[in-house]
């Protein structure tokens, strides 16, 4: 049986460290997403960061959230 993820401390690793935080809850999106902030953020001058990270928040939260349904 996997073990259970808090989705609190999803939540706060992911607003703290951005897509390092993820790793907690996710690995694949973790990487997903540094490689997104990465490659936007250099394109954008780092003003895609402003989108990315919510989203990178909610993933991280979800996944938590849908490992401890399953």
């Amino acid at each position: 049986m996997p073990q259970r993820k808090s989705t609190i401390l999803a939540l706060i690793l992911t607003i703290i460290l951005g897509p390092i935080g993820m790793l907690y809850s996710t690995i694949f999106g973790a990487i997903v997403m540094a490689v997104l902030y990465i490659v936007l953020g250099i394109l954008t001058l780092g003003w895609a960061i402003v989108v990315l990270h919510p989203i990178a928040i909610i993933w991280g939260v979800w996944a938590a959230h849908r490992q401890n349904q399953s």
